[in-house]
């Protein structure tokens, strides 16, 4: 198995019906707590999309694939020898990522609109100073892509670890400026990452973003669109 990340559009209602009896009690019971039709659309479906990717690599049927939870929420297969995962959803799109093994991250963002200075604000607060120096010195067009470039490989990196909001954002720095690789430039929760992450930007469909950060064998990775 390669590395890969997969592309779910979440709009289309007529794939709810098929995909539902592929989730657990739990995942049901989730969807059901939503109170807006469109979320539970959305949840249906990328769920039960990645129940089907994975079931596909583990040759099982989707049904009885069964899900563990480290100390931040982070799902994975309990089956062994299983591929790792993960999994980000904004919008209509979502994006699955699978590999054989280490360690994967994946996030997509909508772009919302919102002023410039509200932004910086949030990079001040809670990203590093390096990613606040270099975000600052943008305008728009260029800041809004860089904002959320940077947000998005920050996201996937702290999925790739696992770890949740107990990585703090100020702690490890992202590449952000318009033309430079996506890369982790520093991490003082664990420097050896920056010689082992790699960051990828994800080809998403107009208005979102994408990263993936991955620890692990693969060199490159493919973006394919997932269909039922």
């Amino acid at each position: 198995m390669a590395l890969t990340v997969w592309r779910i559009a979440l709009h289309n209602e007529a794939w709810v019906g098929p995909l539902w009896p592929l989730l657990d009690h739990a995942e049901k019971a989730r969807a059901d707590r939503f109170r807006g039709a469109d979320l539970r659309r959305r949840f249906v479906i990328a769920h039960g999309a990645v129940r089907l990717l994975l079931a596909d690599a583990c040759r099982q049927p989707a049904a009885t694939l069964r899900f563990v939870h480290n100390a931040w929420g982070k799902p994975a297969l309990a089956e062994s020898h299983a591929p790792v995962f993960n999994l980000s959803h904004a919008g209509d799109w979502a994006l699955c990522t699978l590999a054989p093994s280490g360690d994967v991250g994946v996030d997509v963002e909508s772009l919302r609109p919102s002023p410039v200075v509200e932004r910086i604000d949030l990079a001040r607060r809670f990203f590093s100073h390096d990613e606040y120096q270099a975000l600052s010195s943008l305008e728009e067009p260029a800041f809004a892509p860089a904002f959320f470039r940077c947000w998005t490989r920050k996201e996937a990196y702290i999925k790739a670890k696992g770890l949740g909001l107990s990585l703090p954002l100020n702690q490890f720095s992202v590449t952000c400026r318009p033309g430079v690789p996506p890369a982790l430039l520093t991490s003082a929760y664990c420097p050896a990452d920056v010689g082992r992450y790699r960051l990828w930007d994800v080809a998403v469909p107009e208005g979102y973003f994408g990263s993936l950060a991955y620890d692990g064998p693969s060199e490159a990775f493919s973006c394919q669109d997932w269909v039922p």
